[in-house]
């Protein structure tokens, strides 16, 4: 099977790394591959799923981290995960769901919602903005972000109860990495890359929060997050995911 031609569309470095978990965990996996691709960033283009990232494989557009990756994994026939017991595979799924569909949303909710954070991100996310109309594109977009983090439950909650949930996240990441080198199996796979992909945006973001402390408590996420950079990212000053082709 031949390899696919891969182009990853997703937000430009404004943190000096791939601000994104789901683009750093998507780039992440294509490079324990070892699949060639190009990066484009853009802060308004958006895919067919309206998220960010989408790739164009083969000339097909495709969004969603998760089906990009079952994607060439079907052009490639197959993965290493389908190597693992059906109890690897299942605690595969219940990380991967618990970093990307609980843990990213406290992660949003720091940046975009706690004001402390806010302070820091907005000026990283809307520095290239006109100053004239900075202003109102920060307010309406944080807006939207804030409407959206409600409807989903996350900032339903006061910043303490949130970060408390995110705490209890990032202990049970730890539990179940122990004194292992990776989260299933003696080699990385998926769910490394989904987690170094959330993770390296909290260690290695040039941003304070209470996540940031939340994970230097333990030592062997630190470890993780460091051994995943210096085999996939070496070249990267922060977590990885900084070059990118910038479109308009």
């Amino acid at each position: 099977m031949s390899t696919p031609s891969i182009t990853v569309h997703q937000f430009p470095p404004f943190l000096q790394m791939q601000p994104s978990p789901f683009g750093l965990k998507l780039e992440t996996w294509l490079r324990m591959k070892e699949l060639p691709y190009a990066s484009q960033g853009s802060f308004t283009k958006m895919g067919p799923k309206n998220k960010v990232p989408f790739a164009e494989i083969d000339g097909q557009l495709i969004g969603d981290s998760e089906l990009i990756i079952e994607r060439i994994n079907d052009i490639l026939g197959g993965d290493n995960i389908s190597e693992l017991t059906a109890m690897e595979r299942a605690k595969s799924l219940v990380i991967r769901r618990l970093v990307e569909e609980h843990l990213y949303f406290v992660l949003m909710h720091s940046r975009w919602i706690d004001d402390a954070g806010w302070e820091v991100f907005a000026p990283l996310v809307f520095g290239h903005i006109p100053t004239l109309i900075r202003p109102i594109i920060r307010n309406k977009i944080r807006k939207i972000v804030r409407q959206n983090l409600v409807a989903q439950g996350i900032s339903r909650h006061t910043n303490e109860e949130i970060y408390a949930k995110g705490e209890m996240d990032i202990q049970a990441l730890s539990g179940i990495l122990g004194d292992n080198l990776y989260f299933i199996g003696s080699k990385p796979g998926l769910t490394d890359a989904s987690a170094y992909g959330l993770l390296a945006n909290i260690v290695y973001a040039p941003l304070r929060s209470p996540l940031l402390d939340a994970v230097t408590a333990y030592p062997n996420l630190l470890s993780f997050c460091d051994r995943m950079r210096a085999e996939f990212w070496p070249e990267s000053p922060r977590g990885g995911g900084e070059k990118v082709d910038m479109m308009s």
